[in-house]
């Protein structure tokens, strides 16, 4: 299913604009696009007609042809996608250690309706001072914008600001790019290059910030 969507999604019109704002193609599956970036609201009413659409041609595959089926486990995914999605392990712990000694911001790439129902799942919504989702601002990491508008949102400075992440090229790079310094959450995977400026932890529970 996950194949059928990702070659629906990338044939579709408007995967050039989801690329840049980080918007996959699993999202589109449960995304409504409320609440974002006037750049996507065509992509709204088209992904209407995406989500079963992925579903009837899915069932194709398997020599299927139920349309009501389709329409199903369309609904089937959306409601259990919105059930809740659970915190790596550490993470609430780190952000609530931080929370008052520090100003935190958010940012993160995805569609805005779908990234702030997780936001408030978690729980930590009160622990950040700034929320920035690239589908809500319309622009989306590694653009170095996307840091400067948060640092400014920060009222901090680019030499006194960290980005913590798990993604080289969108968290890492992009925040040097304005000046920032990194921590990259590497989960067990090979650095890509020594780079002073960016620390790594196999795990955000490993996080620790002078």
């Amino acid at each position: 299913m996950l194949a059928t969507a990702r070659r629906l999604w990338r044939a579709g019109p408007y995967s050039p604009v989801c690329r840049d704002l980080g918007i996959a193609s699993w999202e589109g599956l449960w995304a409504t696009f409320e609440g974002g970036h006037p750049v996507l609201d065509d992509l709204r009413d088209w992904a209407r007609s995406y989500r079963p659409e992925v579903w009837r041609q899915a069932l194709e595959a398997l020599e299927v042809e139920d349309t009501r089926l389709a329409d199903s486990l369309s609904d089937s995914y959306v409601e259990s996608q919105r059930g809740g999605h659970r915190l790596i392990d550490g993470a609430a712990r780190t952000v609530r250690t931080l929370t008052g000694s520090r100003r935190l911001g958010l940012v993160t790439n995805g569609p805005a309706d779908i990234q702030r129902l997780k936001f408030e799942a978690t729980g930590l919504a009160d622990c950040f001072d700034v929320v920035v989702v690239s589908g809500a601002l319309g622009i989306g990491k590694p653009d170095p914008a996307v840091f400067a508008y948060a640092v400014d949102r920060l009222g901090a400075s680019p030499g006194d600001t960290v980005m913590v992440g798990d993604s080289w090229e969108r968290d890492v790079l992009g925040a040097l790019g304005v000046g920032l310094s990194a921590v990259w959450v590497s989960g067990g995977r090979t650095v890509p290059e020594e780079i002073a400026e960016v620390t790594v932890i196999d795990n955000v529970g490993d996080l620790t910030l002078t």
